[in-house]
């Protein structure tokens, strides 16, 4: 009974629709998911040291900041000290340096990826270990935070320019070769495997087959880590005492807050500027976008439906059909414009006139329909009466709302036209274009592409050998060389007692810290998500005007130029040191990221939807509400995971300026020679980012794919598989038959479980008893179960013995369910023992090398087959 009650309360939406039984999916992963994030969140701000009224008071020094970074003192900048050195021209020395660093680094690091992420590709080298020897190596340098690897290498290379490019180069191939890896991945191999086939060798194949499909993809793996690296290589030069790095930190200190802006600003305008610059060599050369033949017609095209989607609808209308016939005179009157001067004149006051007018009408319709509207209220009480259904749209319009929704409807369903008809114009095209290409036109369409793309390489090749001359070579001596060596042994020597509890030198335990990083990610994510979710709403010019939607997408472009550890240098001068700063400038970097990719799902919402509900009356916090959220909730979502994973990553490097306490004490015990407890402190970095990495991924594949983890999908089956037996004896027990398909009998379980607990409740309010005798009652009756005698006892006792049977019927099942199985892995490994018997005799009669490769290969493809059949014949539950 109890069993049976807790599934109708479990039950949710179970319907019988002609005779076939279904039930709405269950939502655990969606409470699971939830439940976890509400725990997250309570755990991340009651465990982070929130000084929020301290961020409140500092507000007004917050401004008196701004405008001291704002303040420059160019005089000041270019006096020069008793070395004839200014700060103007250590500036530009920085600059220069710190660009030649990450450039060098940049390149290195990507050549070093390239290897690698082909080794971790499954369809590039077919061995498993070597697969997954590369993606561990990967992953283990994706963890390590970047300027850890500066702080070791200083032992062998010194403060110097060296130090800090090798830093770098390690830290882009962490960020590329992951990038690299999911391109080669998918790449088309087909090619590949046929010229080997036919005897070429994997080098040869390679070259020919997969490097030109590759080679784009390798560029924009340099350029990004190249503004990634302009981006962060203050935190790794700060510790070395080089580059920008070391000029914020120095202004930092002395409080010459002017500097620091004027720094800042520079910093910013040249990765502004290099974005700029990325973005025109790979659209013009990377991709060969200004020679793709057709590809200028077909691109003003795009542009056409681009603008015509987001358009305000009363302006596409006002152009489009208010104005049609006007533009058609205008134009022929602009091919003579001197003798039609006059005309053209007369014209636009026409035009003016026209708007004015319409304008004026378009309101007045629209007061009107909310007078009479209001009057019709007032005369009819009832709620229902107030709407009327339109067929065209298949949707009930309350009467304040026919004239706008119809005019809505008009734009959007022209818009819609417009559209399609723009695509057929750009398909015809192309397709007319490739029907009359030729060779010819293919060569004189393309003629300076090979010697762009020559020109591109030289002058990254010089660019190159450039920086690497301004690279100081140099090496420690022996014995600084020898104590680094043994600083390093010590690292393994890990100090377990600090992971858990306070120990030798540690003032706070690994646990603690990392539990401090995961709050500061948490509330640095979170209000940033909040604050970027409004901004990626006031930023889509789908909810608000073009003027309004631009005025954001400009500020959000500017605070996305900014790094994290730069609002970090800014939050510690108002807050101090520590974990809020960080999450302050974690919410900051959020607010960035997430702001632009929130204004790209909300342009993508579909309007005729919130149209819809705008004709039903709802105003626009619940259009935004019933209309939007619905259509962009999982996107939104899965970027906050995405964001929520790069934090815990950057939550290290923020405590190289001192804005977290995992990051400052990993550098305090390098600095101070702890290493036991810098290799405990490390180690947990590392376990606990490939979690945390792992955990997002899974998410991310699930509400994006509705993907499960392997172990996900094995419990379900393994929790179908124990259900089976119950839902198909109850199905037996009602229709003495078990012919319904696995959901349908679950849904038909669920089904038999409510309508019980219903007709109980019935008999309980009917017959004056008590819910458990009207369940008994309500169960002999749906099962039409003879009682001996109509008392209490008897419905009882008849509901035992039916659930005997019951019982006993669920045996049966399982019993038959065992021989199903046993014979199904029987015939396995009939087939599977037939086959090695074969392959001894079949391979000995082969010569040919190449031939016995393949074969070789072909049975163990078999053997996998014949593993994945049985796997699917066993899970499998319809029958």
């Amino acid at each position: 009974m109890l069993n049976r009650k807790f599934n109708s309360l479990i039950s949710r939406n179970v319907f019988k629709i002609n005779n076939k039984y279904t039930k709405a999916p269950k939502k655990v992963f969606y409470y699971s998911f939830w439940c976890f994030v509400i725990l997250l969140l309570v755990f991340g701000f009651y465990f982070l040291d929130a000084k929020w009224m301290t961020f409140f008071k500092s507000m007004k020094d917050f401004g008196d900041r701004i405008k001291e970074m704002v303040s420059w003192d160019f005089k000041d900048f270019n006096n020069t000290d008793s070395f004839g050195n200014s700060f103007m021209k250590n500036v530009v020395k920085s600059v220069w340096t710190t660009i030649s660093m990450a450039f060098a680094g940049s390149i290195l690091g990507v050549i070093i990826s390239i290897p690698i992420s082909i080794m971790a590709a499954s369809n590039m080298v077919a061995n498993k270990f070597l697969n997954n020897f590369a993606k561990f190596i990967i992953a283990i340098f994706r963890t390590i935070p970047s300027f850890t690897y500066a702080l070791i290498l200083v032992g062998y290379f010194g403060q110097t320019t060296l130090t800090i490019t090798i830093a770098i180069t390690i830290f882009s191939f962490s960020i590329t070769s992951k990038f690299l890896f999911e391109r080669i991945e998918h790449i088309n191999t087909k090619i590949f495997i046929s010229m080997q086939a036919t005897g070429a060798g994997k080098i040869k194949s390679f070259r020919a087959a997969v490097l030109p499909q590759i080679s784009s993809h390798i560029i924009s793996a340099a350029f990004y880590a190249l503004e990634t690296n302009i981006r962060y290589i203050s935190v790794i030069a700060g510790v070395t005492g080089i580059g920008i790095g070391q000029l914020i930190d120095n202004s930092v200190n002395y409080g010459k807050y002017g500097r620091v802006g004027f720094l800042l600003f520079i910093l910013i305008c040249i990765i502004i500027m290099l974005e700029i610059l990325i973005y025109v060599v790979k659209t013009y050369i990377v991709f060969d976008k200004d020679y793709l033949l057709d590809q200028k017609e077909q691109k003003k095209i795009r542009n056409k439906i681009k603008k015509i989607k987001e358009e305000n609808n009363l302006v596409f209308y006002i152009k489009n059909v208010l104005l049609k016939d006007w533009y058609v005179k205008y134009n022929q009157l602009k091919k003579d414009k001197v003798n039609n001067a006059e005309e053209i004149h007369t014209l636009l006051k026409e035009k003016k006139s026209l708007v004015k007018n319409f304008k004026v009408e378009h309101k007045e319709k629209i007061k009107a329909d909310k007078a009479s509207f209001q009057k019709y209220k007032l005369e009819n009480v009832n709620s229902k009466s107030w709407f009327i259904f339109d067929e065209k749209i298949s949707c009930d319009i309350r009467l304040d709302k026919i004239y706008i929704t119809e005019f809505t409807f008009n734009v959007l369903n022209l818009k819609s036209q417009m559209q399609a008809d723009l695509k057929d114009q750009a398909d015809n095209s192309h397709k007319k274009f490739n029907e009359s290409l030729t060779v010819e036109k293919v060569l004189k369409a393309n003629p300076l592409g090979f010697i762009k793309r020559v020109v591109m390489y030289l002058i990254i090749l010089v660019l190159f050998c450039y920086s690497l001359s301004l690279i100081e070579f140099k090496l420690e001596n022996e014995a600084t060389i020898t104590q680094t060596n043994k600083h390093l042994i010590e690292m393994f020597k890990i100090n377990w007692a600090s992971l858990f509890s306070k120990a030798g030198s540690a003032p706070y335990s690994v646990i603690y810290l990392l539990f401090e990083g995961i709050a500061i990610s948490v509330v640095g994510t979170t209000l940033g998500a909040i604050i970027a979710y409004i901004l990626g709403i006031v930023s889509s010019q789908n909810i608000t005007n073009f003027f309004v939607a631009k005025f954001f997408v400009g500020i959000t472009s500017a605070l996305r130029a900014i790094p994290s550890y730069i609002y970090a240098i800014i939050f510690i001068s108002l807050v101090g040191m520590g974990p809020f700063t960080g999450a302050l400038a974690l919410m900051m970097g959020t607010v960035g990221m997430l702001s632009k990719y929130n204004r790209e799902v909300f342009d993508e919402v579909n309007m005729k939807l919130v149209a819809q509900l705008q004709a039903t009356g709802l105003n626009s916090w619940q259009r935004i509400r019933y209309g939007i959220l619905p259509q962009t909730s999982s996107s939104v979502v899965s970027y906050i995971i995405y964001r929520f994973d790069i934090n815990f990553k950057e939550v290290s490097v923020l405590g190289a300026v001192g804005a977290s306490n995992m990051g400052y004490l990993l550098n305090s015990y390098f600095q101070q020679q702890y290493f036991p407890e810098f290799g405990a402190l490390l180690l947990g970095i590392i376990c606990v980012t490939l979690l945390v990495e792992t955990i997002s991924t899974i998410l991310r594949n699930k509400i994006n794919y509705g993907i499960n983890p392997k172990w996900v999908d094995y419990l379900i089956i393994q929790i179908k598989q124990y259900w089976f037996a119950i839902y198909k004896a109850n199905e037996k027990l009602v229709n003495k038959k078990d012919s319904l398909e696995f959901n349908e009998s679950y849904a038909f379980y669920g089904y038999t479980n409510k309508f019980i607990d219903k007709k109980a409740k019935e008999i309980k309010n009917e017959q004056k008893i008590s819910y458990i005798l009207a369940w008994y009652k309500a169960y002999c009756q749906y099962f039409e179960l003879k009682v001996s005698d109509e008392n209490n006892v008897s419905y009882k006792e008849t509901y035992k013995k039916h659930n005997k049977l019951f019982k006993e019927t669920i045996y049966e099942f399982k019993l038959k369910r065992k021989e199903l199985v046993k014979s199904i892995k029987t015939k396995q490994l009939l087939h599977r023992d037939e086959l090695l018997n074969n392959f001894g005799s079949e391979l000995s009669q082969i010569q040919d090398i190449e031939q016995k490769k393949a074969f070789k290969k072909d049975f163990r493809n078999s053997l996998k087959y014949i593993k994945k059949n049985t796997r699917i014949q066993i899970n499998n539950l319809d029958y």
